[in-house]
This record gives C-alpha cells, structure tokens and sequence, in this order.
C-alpha cells in the first residue's frame, strides 16, 4: 500500500517557500528587476541597430517580463512568501529577457552580456546550487550559439577575440554560479541546522517578525497548537495563537508595550477547537540600533500539568476534610449539650418569663452556632464557586455589626462602625466575603471575652478600600 501522507508531503514540498530570508529582500529584487527592464528598454530602443520589426518581438519579450514581476510581487504581497515553483517560472523568464536582449543587440559583442550574471546570481540565492549551474549551462549554449553564428549586421570579430570573449564569459558565469549556489548552501544549512535544534525541543517556538507575523514555526509548536507543518508561516499571530478569552495575542502585547513575558499562563484554543493551558515566555530580537526587527516566543502545553495540580488540590483537599470530620464531633456535642440543657430548664421554668426567655436566647444563639459550624465545613467539602458582583462594602460592614451585636446581645459589648459618606464599591463574592467579616469579629470579640469595644473601621484610599478590625484583645504573641 502506497503511503496516504507522501502526496501530501509533495504538495507541502512543493509550496514551501523558495526564500526564507525576511520579505522586504524579496520585494527590493522584484522592483530592481522592474527598473532593470525599463532601462533596458530605454537603451534598446536607443543602441538599437536592427530594424522595427525586431524591436517589437523585442518589446514584447519586455512587457511579458515586466508583467511576470509584477505578478511576482502580487503573490508575495498577497502571500508573504512565493513557492519553489514560482520562483523558478520567474527565474526562467527573466533568463528570456536576457537571452533575447542579448540576441538582439549584438549577441556576443553586446553591452548587456552581463545580465546573464545578474540572473544566474538571482537563480543561486533563491533557488539553489544546482539551478544556478543549470542556468549557467543555459547562459553558455545561448552564448556559444551567438558565437557560432555571429550576426551579420555587425563587423565580423577577430575569431580569437570571439573565442577568448567566450570563455572569460562562460568562466564568470560558472565562477557566479559557484559562489551564489555556495552562499545559498550555506545559509540552508544554517536554517536546516536552526530548525533542527528547533524541532528537537519539547517547547513550542514562535517566530514573529514586528508587525507579528510569523516566520516560522517548531515541531512542538505545530503539535500544540494541532497545526499543519509550514501552515503558521506567512499569517497573523493572532491567527495562530488564538487566546481562548477573546483577549489580544500575547506576541502583538509584547511588540506594543514593548515589554516582554515570563511564564505567563493562559487558556489557548487550537486549530481543532480544543482548549490548552499554556505557559509562555517572549524574547524580542533587536538589530545592531536596537530596534525590534522581530520576536521569539517560547511555550509549553501545561494542560496536563494543571490537571495533576487540580488532582493534587483534591485529594489534598478530602484528607483535610477528613481530618475535619473527626474533629466535628467535638465541635457539634459543645452546642448540642448546650441547646440540650437550656430545653431541659426551659422544661422546669415555663412560668418563669424571664428565665425562659434567657433560656430561650441560649437555645437560639447556640443553634445559630451550631449551623455555622456545618455549614462552614460544607462549604469547604462542597468547594463553592465565587459569584462576583459589586457592592457597598459600607452596608455589608453595618451588617455584620448588627448580627453581632443580636448574636451577643450583652451590656458589655460595643460594636462601632466607622464609615465615610461616600460610597464604597468593591468588587467580589460578597457571601464569601460576609463570612470573613464574621469569623474576624468573632475572633475579636473571644479575645475581649465578649466584652469591650470593636471597632470596623472603612476607609476609602485611592486605589484600595481598607476594612480594619480593632478589638481590645490582649493580642497575640
């Protein structure tokens, strides 16, 4: 059976860009080899030495070129990279170009012989070793054709001269073949050898230029995320990275403010519509001025990591809920032998009013105590959720007061509140937070022995609103 991923694999070959270098390099060779065209244009129909009819077969060679690079830089504009393929279609016309210009002014005695060059220059950078050779090759047949059958509409050269001309031509041709297919070896290798680092780390890495669009992309990152191999290249990190809360790509906040993240952890949603916790660090990269011609980001799938971490909460969690059990016990008989006893003197004192009155308050005011102490532990068991909303925190503090003051009820006892006259807001579970209220006034009141002054003392600050319990506690050491 053939392999179902290998055509794939072609098709993704054949789409990878020929140039891996930064876009603008691209865009420079496009408009140069524009202006280039124009030029030779010019000159042609200047030094032009053959009639009308050539300079149109001529001029059309140009207008296919110049067409052709235009839509070189439309794909690359549209795509922010151009394929192998295109790039070579490129290539070959502008070796066209070359070759008829050539033909049409001179052939071998022409001025404009060193575009060859240029072009198999442009076919070593872009493309390869083997493809500026193949060029080169091509450049020599044109030229030792023109040499073969020089034009007669020229003075015949010295065939020495001819010949000699030749092989210095075809020695540079060669010799530039060379050194951009070595150049172009070269830096491949450095990219192959930087992917390979890349691709080999259990991190994910995200490379973005500075207007946040990335350049490449590791295994790992593809992996997270659950992305095709190059599918990153060439797109909006936003695109990539999409934040599960709607919230701005990390990698376009790094580039804005300027100020790079450590460890910093948020829900992400992949390709496929899953969704992963991740950790990630940036690192811009600055050129020899500093300024920010790209960064790096750095991630990890920590999705399995929180998972253990909530596991670990839980059973953590249910061996403190355990140890709570058995203490219950001791904190439930306390007010239960309490209730129990002031029902059995309210029994035997029905007709006193006020005994039973006291008696009744007991039964009240342990009962209470005895439904904080189980609905506190099943709060802790049961892990409630927070519901935020925003309040005066002003009416939750006069409200704890007063439920202390009924709970206690007592001659000896003064609860103060002291609280400005604007409004206080907070944001929060006010529930959870009422229950905090409590228990540190609580707390207060049992160091005073339920006796003395307790104050609650709300100030507003500029950005914080303090809540201070003062009691007259003996403190503690």
């Amino acid at each position: 059976m053939s392999d179902p991923g290998a055509d794939s694999h072609v098709a993704l070959d054949t789409m990878r860009p020929a140039y891996e270098g930064p876009p603008a390099s691209l865009w420079f060779l496009g408009i140069v080899r524009i202006g280039v065209l124009f030029l030779a244009t010019a000159g042609t129909f200047t030094l032009g030495e053959k009639g009308w009819l050539q300079w149109e077969y001529l001029l059309a060679f140009y207008v296919f070129g110049l067409a052709s690079s235009l839509w070189y830089l439309f794909t690359l504009r549209r795509a922010r990279g151009v394929s192998t393929l295109l790039t070579g279609a490129q290539v070959l016309v502008d070796f066209g170009v070359v070759a008829a210009t050539v033909s049409f002014t001179g052939g071998p005695q022409s001025s404009l012989t060193f575009l060859f060059v240029v072009v198999i220059l442009e076919a070593g950078l872009l493309m390869g070793v083997l493809q500026s050779f193949l060029i080169a090759t091509l450049a020599a047949v044109v030229m030792f054709s023109q040499v073969v059958s020089p034009s007669t509409t020229v003075i015949k050269p010295d065939p020495f001269a001819l010949w000699y001309n030749y092989v210095i031509a075809l020695l540079a041709f060669y010799l530039t073949a060379s050194i951009s297919g070595y150049w172009n070896q070269r830096v491949r290798r450095m990219q192959q050898f930087q992917h390979e680092i890349l691709d080999n780390l259990n991190s994910g890495f995200l490379i973005a230029d500075r207007n946040g669009v990335i350049i490449s992309s590791n295994r790992a990152a593809n992996a997270v995320l659950e992305l095709e191999p190059d599918w990153a290249s060439g797109r909006p990190a936003a695109e990539v990275l999409r934040v599960q809360s709607g919230a701005e790509c990390p990698i376009n906040t790094a580039l804005r403010l300027e100020r790079d993240f450590t460890s910093y952890e948020f829900l992400v949603l992949t390709s496929r519509g899953n969704q992963k916790l991740l950790g990630l660090t940036t690192s811009r990269i600055y050129d020899s001025r500093r300024h920010v011609t790209g960064i790096i980001a750095s991630f990890s799938d920590l999705t399995e990591m929180a998972n253990m971490r909530q596991e670990l909460q839980r059973h953590d969690r249910l061996a403190v809920i355990g140890e709570l059990a058995a203490g219950l016990a001791h904190e439930i008989r306390n007010p239960v032998a309490a209730i129990r006893g002031a029902v059995d003197e309210l029994q035997n004192n029905l007709s006193e009013r006020t005994m039973a009155e006291r008696l009744t308050r007991i039964a009240l005011r342990e009962s209470d105590h005895l439904n904080q102490i189980v609905t506190g532990f099943l709060d802790f068991a049961r892990k409630p959720s927070m519901h935020r909303e925003t309040f005066d925190v002003r009416g939750l503090v006069r409200e704890v007061a007063d439920w202390m003051e009924r709970r206690y009820n007592t001659d000896r006892l003064t609860v103060r509140v002291v609280a400005p006259d604007v409004v206080c807001a907070i944001s929060g579970d006010r529930s959870q937070i009422r229950q905090v209220f409590l228990n540190i006034a609580k707390n207060g009141i049992e160091a005073m022995g339920e006796q003395g002054e307790l104050s609650m003392v709300v100030t507003r600050r500029a950005t914080t609103i303090d809540v201070v319990f003062d009691d007259k506690g003996p403190g503690i050491e």
